[in-house]
């Protein structure tokens, strides 16, 4: 589902990752962890198509990386307490986001559905820039699951989350097995989330 083939990515003269082949099979989860500086959002960012790599080739569900096909079945959720309209409540920031790729009656109804696996709800009108970075967190996570996306990324989910927000989260993915889902994680109790895990060098 998501593939890397000979994947390089230099910033100037600086490589942060190169000649690296990754497999991530539809209903596979797969910590990436590593030092500060060892690239893991870079190859977040990479998967994701938002940042292209210098060389080698990424594919998300067959299509190359940032490609209409491969958005279309990406979820993304790389700053989990950022990227949303401050002024917009969470239930307006996910609408807005479910339109793009669903007729209104369908994202009406998914928006209703990741509002109650996340519980959104008490705070669902209220504008994000009035919410705590937990509140917020919760919102873009639900963001990224919109429109039944097959592969899925997600950079330090649970790091604004408390206990019952993160069983949510896994109750979340645990119900979307299908996916191929790439996390990035400092968080302990992820790692027994994960089925595998990629662990990035710091270069110098």
């Amino acid at each position: 589902m998501l593939r890397l083939r000979g994947a390089s990515r230099w910033f100037g003269r600086h490589r942060v990752f190169s000649g690296l082949d990754l497999d991530v099979p539809a209903g596979t989860r797969l910590l990436v962890t590593g030092g500060n500086g060892s690239g893991k959002t870079t190859l977040l960012r990479c998967l994701a198509g938002t940042l292209s790599l210098t060389s080698g080739t990424a594919l998300v569900d067959g299509h190359p990386a940032g490609s209409s096909g491969a958005r279309r079945a990406m979820g993304v959720c790389l700053n989990p307490e950022q990227g949303l309209y401050g002024r917009l409540s969470g239930r307006d920031n996910l609408l807005l986001a479910a339109r793009l790729r669903l007729p209104d009656a369908a994202a009406r109804r998914m928006v209703a559905e990741v509002e109650d696996e996340f519980e959104i709800g008490p705070f669902a009108r209220v504008p994000m820039q009035r919410c705590s970075a937990g509140m917020r967190a919760r919102v873009t996570i639900a963001r990224s699951l919109l429109a039944d996306p097959t592969a899925l990324v997600l950079d330090e989910p649970a790091r604004s989350l408390d206990e019952r927000a993160r069983g949510l989260l896994w109750a979340a993915l645990d119900r979307r097995r299908h996916l191929a889902c790439v996390v990035v994680s400092h968080q302990s109790e992820d790692r027994n989330q994960c089925e595998r895990t990629l662990t990035l060098p710091v270069r110098r």
